[in-house]
C-alpha cells in the first residue's frame, strides 16, 4: 500500500466522530523536539491529516495532545517517551513507544529512519534490566500498519536469548 492507501484505510477503519480530531502541529514539534529526529513522514501525516491517536492495533497508538483523546494505560506519547528514556538501560534516542499490546509488549517506531523501523519490547522474553528486552524488528511502521488494518496481529517477535537473564 501507498502511503496515501494508508492513510485512506485508517479513515475508513476510524470514520470521522469515532476518531480524535487531529493532533496540533505544536505537539508534533515537541514529540520531535524531544526525540531530536523528525517523525517519519507517514507517522506525521496520520497524527496531522488522521487522528491523534486511536489508530493501529485495537485502536490504541499513543496521543501527543491532553485528554479526552487516551487509548491505553500509558501517558501522552511525548510523557510516555521520556519515561523510557529516563529508565532503560541503553535506550536509543530515536526509539519512541507507539502502542502497547498488554503484558508490557510494547510496537516502538525509529524516528531516525525515513520509513520509520519498527522495534519491539518484550520483557516477558527477554532482560530488561540489560536493555535487552528491547529489540529492532523486521519492517517499516507501513508494513505494520498495512498488517493491523488487513486483521493481522502479530506481536513483536524477540529474537533467541543466550538465556533470561535472572540478575538483578
Amino acid at each position: 500500500m501507498t502511503e496515501d492507501e494508508i492513510i485512506h484505510a485508517i479513515r475508513e477503519r476510524y470514520p470521522a466522530g469515532e476518531r480524535p480530531p487531529t493532533a496540533p502541529p505544536e505537539a508534533v514539534a515537541e514529540l520531535e523536539a524531544a526525540v531530536g529526529y523528525p517523525m517519519p513522514p507517514l507517522l506525521k501525516r496520520i497524527y496531522l491529516e488522521v487522528a491523534d491517536g486511536g489508530f493501529g492495533r485495537w485502536g490504541e497508538a499513543l496521543s501527543l495532545a491532553d485528554e479526552p483523546y487516551r487509548y491505553s494505560d500509558a501517558d501522552l506519547l511525548v510523557a510516555e517517551y521520556r519515561g523510557w528514556r529516563r529508565s532503560t538501560p541503553g535506550y536509543p534516542p530515536s526509539v519512541v513507544p507507539l502502542l502497547t499490546w498488554g503484558c508490557a509488549i510494547w510496537s516502538l517506531v525509529d524516528f531516525s529512519t525515513p520509513e520509520g523501523r519498527m522495534w519491539g519490547w518484550d520483557p516477558n522474553a527477554r532482560c530488561p534490566w540489560h536493555g535487552e528486552a528491547l529489540f529492532p524488528e523486521d519492517f517499516t511502521l507501513a508494513e505494520r500498519l498495512q498488517g493491523w488494518l488487513d486483521g493481522e496481529a502479530v506481536f513483536p517477535a524477540a529474537p533467541a536469548a543466550p538465556s533470561y537473564c535472572t540478575e538483578d
